[in-house]
């Protein structure tokens, strides 16, 4: 039998197997190509989200800057107005203050003006000024004996005016004594004296009064009629009357210190001070008899009776004047100024320089 012919096929298993390698390669290339895509889409996505999370960190960053902005905004917001309110108080202040110095100028135009009437005012009275009863050309030299203040309200002047007031020495005061009173008013130890109270008078504050007793062998005041009152310094009057009976008193006598102290002590109004202005040792006593010759033991004796009976708490400033022989006096008056707080003092020959 005749062999069938066989069908010539198209595909053949070699045609075939090239297809499915060739299908192979381009799924393999398929799957190449998709795998590195996957990697380049998840590094993609990687950067993406370090970008991301970069930019989550600035944005928190950022709010977190913008937080303590807004607080410290808030404070210097707070501050602001303090500051305003301060700034307020000052303006407040400086205006009150401004008041306060325009009225002060307009006081101290005032107060020149006033100084100004007063200056004046005190030239027309310096024009009718009544003259200082007790005139001291030499105003500059008040207050210069050392160490004797004058101070108090009432102030008593204790003057000797003895005998031996008038002379330096025992011999003269005994020599001055045969001569006539004008002679013995113008001797130079008792002028002197006079022109002491003058000048301590001069110096008394204003608002003090005083009172002059004399006293020898007896004790008495300067005038009768003022034997109790008090003068003040501010009578014109009355202070001229004190020195017109003053140079008109003439030394004589002995003195008692004794009986001296006693009046004093006896006075109404206790006086805040005592200026005793003597020479000496007393030359009699109330509580000794004296003869007729009286030594310097009887004198010191004298002197010690009256210096107990001188009134506590009152302090005495004793001005003692020249008198040789009588060598005992100056112990024995530095004595009594220490006991009762006052002073001694020997004033120099020139003192005090008023003519």
């Amino acid at each position: 039998m005749a062999r069938k012919r066989r069908n010539q096929q198209t595909f053949s298993i070699s045609f075939l197997d090239c297809i499915c390698c060739g299908f192979g390669g381009v799924l393999l290339l398929f799957v190449l190509v998709a795998g590195k895509t996957q990697n380049d889409e998840e590094r993609q996505l990687s950067e993406i989200r370090a970008v991301l999370g970069q930019f989550e960190f600035d944005v928190k960053s950022r709010e977190e800057r913008i937080d303590a902005l807004t607080r410290e905004a808030q404070v210097d917001e707070g501050e602001t107005e303090q500051t305003e309110l301060r700034n307020t108080i000052t303006a407040v202040e400086v205006t009150e203050l401004e008041q306060t110095l325009a009225k002060l100028l307009q006081s101290e135009s005032k107060m020149r003006q006033d100084m100004e009437q007063l200056l004046a005012d005190k030239e027309e009275l310096a024009k009718t000024e009544v003259p200082d009863p007790v005139p001291i050309p030499n105003v500059q030299r008040r207050q210069y004996l050392t160490g004797f203040e004058l101070e108090g309200e009432h102030i008593l002047f204790l003057v000797r005016a003895s005998g031996s007031m008038v002379g330096n020495t025992i011999e003269e005061a005994i020599a001055l004594q045969s001569k006539s009173d004008e002679e013995k008013r113008s001797s130079a130890k008792w002028t002197r004296v006079v022109d002491s109270v003058r000048w301590m008078i001069s110096a008394l504050p204003a608002e003090s009064s005083f009172q002059v007793l004399l006293f020898a062998e007896d004790t008495q005041p300067l005038i009768d009629t003022h034997s109790i009152d008090w003068i003040y310094r501010d009578d014109t009057e009355m202070i001229q009357d004190v020195l017109d009976a003053l140079a008109k008193v003439v030394p004589a006598g002995g003195a008692n210190m004794e009986r001296a102290f006693s009046v004093a002590r006896s006075l109404s109004t206790v006086p805040d001070s005592v200026v005793l202005l003597t020479d000496g040792l007393p030359t009699q006593s109330d509580s000794f008899p004296s003869g007729e010759f009286v030594t310097e033991t009887d004198r010191v004796r004298y002197f010690n009776a009256a210096a107990r009976i001188a009134a506590p708490g009152i302090p005495i400033n004793t001005i003692l004047y020249p008198l040789e022989g009588d060598p005992a006096s100056p112990f024995l008056f530095w004595q009594l100024a220490d006991r009762t707080k006052g002073a001694l003092v020997s004033p120099a020959p020139s003192w005090p320089d008023i003519r």
